[in-house]
């Protein structure tokens, strides 16, 4: 009786080890998709859509989001690679790729299309 009580406590610690592997991966896949906002701080276009973004991004808090000022060099050689061409420019990146793009100065209204729309394609939370 008493190495069936062991037997047990192995399979719910396998079981746990198992689960908690299971939400590791759930987890780390849903990192893998993140917001990229390329701006400029004297571009007059992300002035006026940097508010808005912000205020949006706050009711996704659970996206990733880097931001990238292109006034730095760093950031300004990142945004070319992804393909940029403009200020304000939000990409979605999946695994390093550009999945989506959405560029200019848009309305409140369509910036959350554009987040839904990935949303019910799988990427973010």
């Amino acid at each position: 009786m008493n190495g069936m009580k062991q037997v047990w406590r192995w399979i719910l610690v396998a079981g746990g080890v198992v689960l908690a592997a299971l939400v590791w991966l759930v987890a780390a896949g849903a990192q893998d998709a993140r917001i990229v906002y390329v701006y400029s701080e004297n571009c007059g276009y992300c002035t006026t859509f940097t508010p808005t973004f912000e205020k949006v991004m706050a009711d996704y808090p659970d996206w990733q989001v880097e931001k990238l000022d292109v006034n730095q060099q760093a950031d300004l050689d990142r945004a070319t690679e992804m393909g940029a061409t403009a200020t304000p420019t939000v990409f979605l990146l999946k695994d390093g790729k550009v999945i989506d793009r959405l560029e200019g100065d848009v309305p409140e209204s369509a910036f959350r299309k554009y987040l839904e729309r990935n949303k019910q394609s799988g990427y973010g939370n």
